[in-house]
């Protein structure tokens, strides 16, 4: 319905702003790790420093993946949702291998 689709766009731009904001994150982790893997001859403290932030990072923005789609799905109809739920597990699984 058209409520549906306001609601539904206003929770997309929502997330657009918080995605953007932890895709920068994981970017910073990750040149945090090559910049530690760069200056040293092994797995010093500085590299794993550096890995559990990558995790810390990555972790974060799957949550708020999750988070952001059901709270979508809490907009659609039941039948709606099921349609949803397949379209989420078909990408999940095709990004699974």
């Amino acid at each position: 319905t058209a409520a549906q689709a306001r609601r539904l766009d206003e929770i997309e731009a929502r997330f657009a702003v918080e995605r953007t904001r932890l895709e920068a994150e994981v970017r910073t982790a990750n040149r945090e790790l090559s910049d530690a893997i760069a200056q040293s001859r092994g797995d010093t403290p500085q590299v794993q420093a550096a890995v559990d932030h990558f995790h810390s990072a990555m972790g974060e923005l799957q949550k708020a993946t999750i988070a952001h789609v059901f709270e979508m799905r809490a907009v659609l109809t039941p039948e709606q949702a099921e349609v949803f739920d397949r379209a989420v597990v078909d990408t999940l699984q095709s990004d699974a291998g």
